[in-house]
C-alpha cells in the first residue's frame, strides 16, 4: 500500500501551519494569553511536519524516489522554507563530501592504519610521507575507494534533489520548484 495520502496531508497540513502564522502576525494577536498557548501548540506541530518532510527528502535522496524528495519538498514550500531548506541540504551533503575527501587524505590516518613507522607529515620537497610502502600504497587505495563511493552517493543524492526541482512545479503558478529556489531575495 503507497502512501500518497500521508503526503497530501502532510502538504495540506504545512498548508494551513502557514496561513495560521501569517495570521497570527499580521493580526498583531501577539501577547493574548488563549493565543499564545495555540501558538505554542503550533510551533511544535511545525516542528513535526518539518521532520517528517526531511525524512520524506532524505529517504528520497537516498533510494532515488523522486516522488518521497517531491512530497517533503512540498511541505517545505508551502511552510515559506523551500529555498533556506534546499541551501541546507546541499550544505549537508558538500560537508560529507568535503569530509570523505579529508578522512581519504589523511596522512597519519593512513601510516597509522598501514602500521607505517612514524606518524606520517611531509618532506622538505612537499610531497607525503606515509612510510609502509606497499601497506601504506594499500591503505591509502583502500581509503580512496571509500571516499569514491560516498562521493558517489552525495553526487547522486543531490542529482536526484535538482532532478525533482527541475522537473516539479508549483501548484496554481506551474512555477519550477528550481525558479522558486533560485529567485533572489527583494
Amino acid at each position: 500500500m503507497s502512501h500518497p495520502p500521508d503526503r497530501l496531508d502532510l502538504a495540506k497540513a504545512a498548508e494551513m501551519h502557514r496561513e495560521i502564522e501569517l495570521l497570527y502576525e499580521e493580526r498583531g494577536l501577539a501577547g493574548i494569553s488563549v493565543v499564545e498557548d495555540e501558538i505554542r501548540w503550533l510551533s511544535d506541530t511545525g516542528n513535526r511536519l518539518r521532520s517528517e518532510a526531511m525524512k520524506a527528502v532524505e529517504r528520497g535522496m537516498d533510494e532515488s524516489n523522486q516522488n518521497d524528495i517531491w512530497s517533503g519538498l512540498q511541505v517545505f514550500y508551502n511552510l515559506g522554507e523551500l529555498r533556506s531548506t534546499v541551501d541546507s541540504l546541499i550544505n549537508k551533503y558538500k560537508g560529507i563530501g568535503v569530509k570523505s575527501v579529508g578522512s581519504a587524505l589523511d596522512m597519519k590516518a593512513i601510516s597509522a592504519s598501514s602500521g607505517g613507522f612514524g606518524p606520517g607529515g611531509v618532506q622538505r620537497s612537499g610531497t607525503p610521507q606515509i612510510g609502509g610502502g606497499k601497506r601504506a600504497g594499500e591503505a591509502l587505495w583502500e581509503r580512496m575507494a571509500r571516499c569514491m563511493d560516498e562521493l558517489h552517493k552525495v553526487m547522486t543524492a543531490v542529482w536526484q534533489l535538482q532532478t525533482v526541482l527541475s522537473k516539479k512545479r508549483v501548484p496554481f503558478t506551474q512555477i519550477l520548484f528550481l525558479h522558486e529556489v533560485w529567485q533572489v531575495s527583494e
